[in-house]
């Protein structure tokens, strides 16, 4: 029956990511990385029109703010980009180190990637325009170039921040984009393949376990309206069991973020702004 089948792709998944061994990862994240063959916990969705364009939101968590948008990139625009990404040549992937700025290999990292300017080729710059028009809040040209990750089975991405935690001053200054933009503030995350089997995406703090479609976005916030880190940003890319996952990130700067503030008197963001976005505040933030 369906149900017993149902049953026995759960209790599969869960022997194979018994066997995974890290010790970057903990039970409790490796067990959000088990449900995603579960149903979804409830949520706010809702869509949003900018320049009569829908946009379909899960809001995941308003504290810190964690939302789905549901088939946010065309399915050509993925297709365009696949083929740009599949002619460059993937290298392994590591973590920033805080003193150089420069990337270092990780044992908490199983991952091939590459980067792309916004602008280098006629997808990428589609895309980022597409992004930047219907997210109207945040300032996307104060992003890192495109990080584009290929997960093949067995590759993964510990639990993590986003935000660089740089030990002391000194070690800040010296990292020239930190120097000029800030930390990361934000990540928007968009899925262009999916495994087979694994590849969630899992917020250990929030409890929450996101199994993206293929043109699905995942943004967050990684700094609290102080600037710091937002604690409850952690996240991680569950192992691939099967198949492969290739989703490209954008980690956007602090600095020209300013259209979320003022804050709440409890030192909360703005969350209309974020959640439901204007044209008006678009054709603002416009040099």
């Amino acid at each position: 029956s369906l149900f017993l089948l149902l049953l026995f792709i759960t209790f599969s998944f869960q022997i194979n990511l018994d066997s995974f061994s890290n010790p970057h990862w903990d039970s409790i994240a490796k067990d959000l990385c088990a449900r995603e063959h579960y149903g979804i916990p409830d949520m706010n969705c809702y869509i949003y029109r900018i320049y009569l364009f829908p946009v379909k939101v899960e809001v995941r968590s308003t504290a810190p703010p964690l939302v789905v948008l549901k088939h946010f990139i065309p399915k050509n625009y993925i297709r365009g980009f696949l083929k740009e990404i599949r002619e460059r040549e993937l290298e392994e992937q590591g973590v920033v180190d805080v003193v150089s700025g420069e990337k270092v290999p990780s044992p908490g990292r199983n991952a091939n990637g590459t980067r792309l300017g916004h602008y280098e080729t006629t997808t990428s710059s589609k895309i980022f325009n597409l992004i930047q028009q219907r997210i109207a809040a945040i300032d996307f040209r104060r992003a890192e170039n495109y990080s584009v990750l290929s997960y093949n089975p067995g590759g993964h991405y510990a639990p993590h921040y986003d935000y660089i935690p740089f030990k002391n001053e000194e070690q800040e200054k010296k990292c020239e984009m930190n120097k000029k933009y800030g930390n990361r503030f934000l990540t928007f995350l968009f899925i262009l393949q999916t495994a087979k089997m694994g590849g969630a995406t899992v917020f250990p703090l929030l409890h929450s376990t996101i199994k993206p479609e293929k043109g699905d976005a995942i943004m967050w916030l990684n700094m609290d309206t102080n600037y710091s880190v937002e604690g409850r940003s952690l996240h991680a890319a569950c192992p691939i069991l099967e198949g492969t996952k290739i989703a490209a990130t954008l980690w956007v700067r602090r600095m020209g973020q300013e259209l979320l503030m003022p804050c709440h008197e409890n030192g909360a963001y703005d969350l209309k702004d974020i959640f439901y976005p204007s044209e008006k505040k678009l054709l603002l933030k416009r040099d």
